[in-house]
């Protein structure tokens, strides 16, 4: 999906701006790795402070995001017992394997 496209990443790990203008010599074969895979995407990484970064502030806070309305799972698993469809499906063992 990335592949083949100009992007620009934002961060604000500041250290990863300079890492691709290092000496391959100063970095660990983990880190080398890393920003080898890095670079098969993109080498345009630009810091932004951490509270300027709204979009990344946002997305660390998705969880805080409720449903408006939650999963009944009583409820779906009585429709699914009052399903005729499903129950003849369930009754013939022949056609399918279903867990219970």
């Amino acid at each position: 999906m990335l592949e083949a496209r100009q992007f620009t990443l934002h961060t604000d790990h500041k250290p990863l701006t300079y890492a691709f203008r290092q000496r391959s010599d100063k970095c660990s074969p983990r880190q080398a790795r890393q920003l080898d895979f890095i670079s098969q995407f993109t080498t345009d990484i630009r810091y932004i402070k951490g509270s300027e970064n709204i979009v990344a502030d946002t997305l660390s806070r998705i969880s805080s995001i409720s449903m408006p309305s939650p999963i009944d799972y009583e409820q779906i698993a009585q429709a699914q017992q009052n399903d005729p469809e499903l129950q003849s499906l369930l009754s013939n063992s022949n056609i399918f394997h279903f867990k219970k």
